[in-house]
């Protein structure tokens, strides 16, 4: 856990960047504009003024939340969804920072009873009279569904929790939790053959019976963590032998080497060690006989799970292959960070990791994933804040989209007690409204990926201004930093891809290459982006530079030599060019590099670059009449 000096120091750095919003000094987007909104002083919320100290939103929210909960218990949905989004609606209208409790439960009960209405119906009234009357693991599960999760499999999963573990449930309401939204359908994570998942109530009770030896305990471990733990491959049998063997074990990232590398079956000399083995894939086989890299991740990341560390198998792809490594939750004493360097080779330093979401099956950057490191510190209601907030930016945005000729709602009359007072007004339907919305949760918690990725979505959407966009690029660099480069990045693109001006959004790129360019495979990303961009403004001459800019420093590097060759010869062609075409594939082949192992497993060859590109190459040499010259460099690339 953070001491209070960090965390109070962390806060104080998130203060600062937010006054970026009103004071910034972007190197993406310039000078500030005159239009950027002034800074706001310190004054009573609307409700103070029209009320005194007293808001009303909250009581108002109250009663409403309390009747859509009613009318779900008495079976009558219809009513309560209506019920749980007016009030919803009316925090999204009307809400300051002094109503977050009030935006929160307003959140809790909508998304309740939009997400109990998915249940089934022979467990739904007993669920939700359950929920109520424990209403801390109420909000922690409810918070934690997204909408792409399998609900209705969650809630089934929470009613066996309910009926077979009622006392251990609400003592353990985060991994409790994390299971139902993990573990709640058949899934094989790493696609391994022949392994069968443990069952849901086994793998709970696993965790709960050795919640001592767990290395960051489990109780107050954030779901967003766990969730890097529940989703373990393996079998019972196979976490009590981890458990008794490496629990403990700080560095697990270590456990990547102790597998012996399977080089017979990496160079195709016989099979797999693993196959040839009784009992299979288990952790005791793979210690025991070895693995290639894939295995070696799987083993150190499983005994991680197993020993209540959060671990996730990563893999990417540089210039040569594809590999898997280890990423996990490195404790530093009195404070962790996820590490992403066990077993990642030298070649692998610089281009994206990508980790598979436990709970959503989607394929995160490994960046992305370590923002999730600075939970710890956090309380749960900062988090459940932060994302009720998010949830209202989204919600206001959806309400503004489908009236956008209406009126905002109305304030309840019912709440006026004078005829003097003041009814506020409503926050502004539009993006600038939305945006409040957002920089109100990630005052919560500032590293929400999911406030960042609303703000990312108004830019695709092109609904924010040129100034808006300065404004948050800049704080999304001051947040990000080297750190968490993919994701900023992600952010930035659509800000950038929607300036229309060709010559100011390359120049953004620049900007941006100039930030990125420490990560070869966000450099060459770049390029790419500026190679399109100057393609489809019909400024051939510039793309093909682009294009060629990959070609000469980024071959090696990553991925990238086909994509660019590929537009490279479009650029060519368009500039009827065309006879330079085998010149440009010539020059490339002499520059890519030729992997240090060529022979055994055609499968590792035919991932890298050299082979891609040579390959393509013959396929250009043949429809060009020169088949002989085609066929020599086919026959030797399969020799290798």
């Amino acid at each position: 856990m953070r001491t209070p000096t960090i965390k109070t120091v962390r806060w104080a750095i998130f203060a600062v960047c937010l006054t970026a919003i009103y004071w910034p000094a972007s190197p993406l987007f310039g000078d500030t504009p005159a239009t950027v909104t002034a800074p706001r002083a310190k004054t009573k919320s609307p409700f103070e003024l029209a009320y005194g100290n007293a808001s009303p939103l909250a009581n108002v929210i109250g009663r409403a939340a309390d009747e859509a909960q009613d009318s779900a218990t008495s079976g009558d949905l219809d009513a309560a969804k209506s019920q749980a989004d007016a009030a919803f609606l009316l925090a999204c209208a009307y809400g300051t920072d002094r109503d977050i409790d009030a935006f929160r439960e307003a959140a809790f009960v909508r998304r309740l009873v939009h997400q109990i209405a998915m249940a089934q119906n022979d467990s739904r009234a007993d669920l939700l009279a359950y929920l109520r009357a424990h209403p801390a693991l109420a909000h922690t599960f409810v918070f934690a569904i997204k909408d792409r999760d399998n609900i209705i499999n969650a809630y089934m999963l929470l009613d066996r929790l309910r009926k077979e573990r009622p006392a251990q449930l609400e003592r353990f309401s985060e991994l409790a939790t994390a299971i139902c939204i993990v573990r709640n359908h058949p899934r094989h994570w790493f696609n391994e053959p022949g392994v069968q998942l443990a069952d849901p109530l086994e793998v709970f009770d696993f965790y709960v019976s050795h919640e001592r030896q767990m290395f960051y305990g489990l109780r107050g471990v954030p779901v967003e963590l766990l969730i890097y733990v529940v989703d373990n491959p393996v079998s019972i049998d196979d976490m009590n032998w981890a458990l008794n063997k490496y629990a403990g074990t700080r560095d697990i990232g270590s456990l990547f080497f102790t597998i012996e590398y399977d080089f017979d079956f990496f160079n195709g000399k016989a099979r797999a060690k693993l196959e040839t083995v009784p009992g299979g894939r288990t952790l005791p086989n793979i210690l025991k006989v070895g693995g290639v890299c894939a295995d070696q991740a799987y083993f150190a990341t499983s005994v991680g799970k197993s020993i209540g560390i959060p671990s996730a198998w990563t893999d990417g792809n540089s210039a040569e292959a594809g590999h898997a490594w280890v990423g996990y939750l490195k404790s530093n004493g009195r404070s962790a960070a996820w590490d992403f360097d066990s077993g990642r080779y030298d070649d692998f330093q610089f281009v994206r990791g990508n980790v598979t979401d436990p709970q959503t099956g989607e394929s995160l950057a490994d960046s992305t994933v370590g923002l999730l490191s600075d939970l710890i510190g956090t309380s749960a209601t900062q988090r459940q804040n932060a994302v009720a907030l998010v949830d209202a930016a989204r919600v206001w945005g959806a309400w503004g989209d489908a009236n956008r000729t209406g009126d905002p709602p109305v304030f309840p009359p019912d709440v006026v007690t004078s005829k003097t007072a003041r009814v506020p007004q409503p926050r502004m339907i539009t993006a600038a409204g939305q945006l409040e919305l957002v920089e109100m949760g990630l005052r919560q918690f500032a590293d929400y990926p999911c406030g960042w990725a609303v703000v990312a979505d108004l830019a695709r959407d092109g609904k924010l201004s040129e100034s808006q966009k300065h404004v948050w690029a800049d704080l999304t660099q001051r947040m990000c930093g080297q750190k968490h480069v993919d994701f900023a990045l992600s952010i930035l693109d659509p800000m950038v891809e929607t300036v229309a001006d060709a010559n100011e959004q390359s120049g953004l790129w620049d900007a941006i290459f100039k930030y990125v360019q420490s990560r070869s495979d966000l450099a060459a990303d770049v390029r790419l982006r500026q190679a399109r961009l100057w393609e489809k403004q019909d400024n051939l001459p510039r793309a093909g530079q682009c294009y060629e800019d990959v070609l000469q420093n980024y071959i090696n590097t990553g991925p990238f030599a086909l994509p660019a060759l590929k537009g490279a010869e479009s650029v060519l062609k368009k500039m009827g060019q065309e006879s330079k075409v085998l010149e440009l594939y010539a020059q490339t082949v002499k520059r890519v590099t030729k992997p240090e192992i060529t022979s055994g497993r055609p499968e590792f060859i035919h991932e890298s670059n050299w082979y891609k590109v040579r390959q393509a190459y013959a396929d250009r040499l043949e429809a060009a009449g020169q088949k002989q010259l085609a066929d020599e460099i086919r026959s030797e690339d399969e020799k290798g």
